[in-house]
């Protein structure tokens, strides 16, 4: 059985608890991010493509969390629809 709960399954962030469970290792690399960025190593930057203050990091390599490119949620949303693409 899985360790999402058949109540956890009625929450409206069901999706987001099942993406959690795949992801273990992309769970990591962003709550090791969010730990970096509390401790002032790495200093949140704006999006590369646009310039929005308001960006986020997007791992290449969830072995190196440290390592983001920045991207506003736009840009990250089309970045990951690329990726999506040359996988197909």
């Amino acid at each position: 059985m899985s360790a999402v709960t058949d109540e956890a399954q009625k929450s409206p962030y069901a999706p987001q608890a099942k993406w959690r469970e795949r992801n273990p290792k992309a769970v990591w690399a962003q709550a090791a991010l969010r730990a970096a960025i509390k401790r002032g190593i790495v200093e949140p930057q704006p999006c590369v493509v646009c310039g929005d203050p308001k960006a986020e990091g997007h791992h290449r390599d969830y072995d190196r969390p440290a390592d983001v490119t920045w991207l506003c949620r736009r840009h990250h949303r089309a970045e990951h629809r690329a990726m999506r693409a040359e996988a197909c």
